[in-house]
C-alpha cells in the first residue's frame, strides 16, 4: 500500500517542545488559573516583540480578532468595510456580525491577494475601513495601499495565514507602520497553532489596545466595571502555554516552508496545464497553491495516489448563500476564477523533498497522458 503524503503536520514540533507544554499545561490546571492567567499576558508580549507591534489583545478566534479589531474603531451601522472577494468566510463575516455593509473588492489575478489598482473604484464616503488578507502567507503591499487610500480609511490587516511573514522580499521582519490593527488565528493547523481555537489583535495605539482589552472581556478591565458593549472573547490560559512554547520554534518552521515553497516553484515552473502563484521571498507559505483548469480532476486523480490535497478556496465571496442579501450583487472575474481552478498542494515544515518530487511527478503524469 502507498504511503499517504498528508496535506499538513498539525504539531510540527519536538518531543522536547510537546513534553515542556504538557508540564505547563499541567502547571495551569494545578493552580486553576484558567481565564486570563499570567501566561497570556507573557504570550502577548513575546508575539508582540517577534512581529515588532507595540501592543497584542488575545482573544478566542481569528474570526474574533477581526470582529474585536473592527469594534475598536467605533464604527457605525451604515459603514462600508471592503474585503476581497477570495478570502476565508470569516473576513466578510466579521463585517457583518459588527453591523457595517460589505463590499467586495477582486483580487490581482497572480498573486490572489486584494487588487490595489482597482480599489478606489471601491471606495466611496461611507467606506470607513478596508480588510486586506495576507492570503496564504504573503503580505500585501500596505505602503502601496496606503498611498491609495489615504489616511483617513482604517487598514486592519487580516494576517491569519501570515505569522511572522516578512513584507515583499525582506529578510526580517519589519514595523508595521501602515496597519491600524492586525489579526491573528491560532487555528491549529495555522503556522503558529494552538490545540484549539485561538486569535490576537495587534496594535501600535495604547488608546486602541486599553479599548481592545474591555472589548474583549465583555466590556470591562476590571471586574463589575462594564463602559463598552464587549464580547466574551478571552485567550485561554491552557491556549497561551501552549503558544508561547510555540513562538521559540516559528521563526525557523516558518523558512523550512520557504525553502520547501522554492523547491516546489522549481520543479512545477514547468509543468503544462499549472499555473503557480507569484510570490515574494517573504511569504510564510502557509499554503502551496497552484490554478489549473482541470482543478477537480486533478484533485481527484491525486487523491488517488494518496496525496492529499485541498481547495482554499471553492467559493469567491460573493457566491456565498450566506451572504446573498448581505452583499450588493456584483461580478469578480478573478476572485471567482480562482474559486474554480485553485488547487493547495501538501505543505508543512515536516514534508520531504522526495514527497514533493512525488506530488510534481505525479502532477506531470496527470497532464501528459490528457
Amino acid at each position: 500500500m502507498k504511503n499517504l503524503i498528508n496535506f499538513t503536520n498539525i504539531n510540527p514540533i519536538s518531543i522536547k517542545e510537546i513534553s515542556n507544554i504538557k508540564k505547563d499545561i499541567s502547571d495551569v490546571i494545578n493552580k486553576k488559573n484558567f481565564i486570563l492567567g499570567k501566561e497570556v499576558k507573557i504570550f502577548e508580549k513575546i508575539f508582540c516583540k517577534i512581529s515588532k507591534s507595540k501592543f497584542g489583545v488575545g482573544c478566542a478566534s481569528g474570526t474574533d480578532a477581526l470582529i474585536l479589531a473592527l469594534k475598536s474603531f467605533n464604527l457605525k451601522k451604515d459603514d462600508e468595510i471592503i474585503v476581497p472577494g477570495l478570502t476565508y468566510i470569516s473576513t466578510g463575516l466579521s463585517v457583518i456580525l459588527n453591523n457595517n455593509k460589505l463590499v467586495l473588492a477582486d483580487i490581482d489575478e497572480d498573486t490572489g491577494l486584494i487588487l490595489i489598482d482597482k480599489i478606489n473604484e471601491k471606495i466611496t464616503k461611507k467606506t470607513k475601513a478596508i480588510i486586506p488578507v495576507n492570503l496564504y502567507g504573503q503580505r500585501v503591499d500596505l505602503q502601496k495601499l496606503r498611498r491609495v487610500i489615504g489616511k483617513k480609511i482604517f487598514i486592519i490587516e487580516d494576517s491569519a495565514q501570515s505569522h511572522f511573514a516578512f513584507e515583499g522580499n525582506a529578510k526580517k521582519i519589519k514595523k508595521n507602520k501602515y496597519a491600524d490593527a492586525s489579526c491573528y488565528s491560532f487555528y491549529p493547523a495555522k503556522n503558529l497553532g494552538a490545540y484549539g481555537d485561538g486569535g490576537l489583535v495587534t496594535t501600535n495605539k495604547r488608546s486602541q489596545y486599553k479599548t481592545l482589552l474591555a472589548l474583549r472581556n465583555l466590556g470591562s478591565i476590571k471586574k463589575y466595571k462594564h463602559y463598552l458593549i464587549g464580547l466574551n472573547s478571552r485567550l485561554d490560559t491552557i491556549q497561551a502555554v501552549v503558544l508561547k512554547t510555540k513562538l521559540k520554534s516559528i521563526l525557523n518552521l516558518n523558512e523550512k516552508r520557504r525553502r520547501l515553497g522554492k523547491y516546489y516553484d522549481k520543479l512545477l515552473e514547468s509543468v503544462r496545464g499549472v499555473r503557480l502563484t507569484k510570490t515574494n521571498n517573504g511569504s510564510s507559505r502557509h499554503l502551496y497553491v497552484i490554478r489549473t483548469k482541470k482543478r477537480d480532476k486533478l484533485l481527484k486523480y491525486l487523491s488517488n495516489k494518496k496525496i492529499s490535497c485541498i481547495i482554499h478556496y471553492p467559493y469567491s465571496l460573493n457566491k456565498l448563500t450566506a451572504f446573498k442579501n448581505k452583499v450588493k450583487k456584483t461580478k469578480l472575474k478573478n476572485s471567482e476564477k480562482w474559486a474554480r481552478e485553485c488547487l493547495s498542494l501538501p505543505m508543512h515544515p515536516n514534508l520531504k523533498k522526495r514527497e514533493i518530487k512525488k506530488v510534481v511527478h505525479e502532477i506531470n503524469n496527470f497532464f501528459n497522458y490528457r
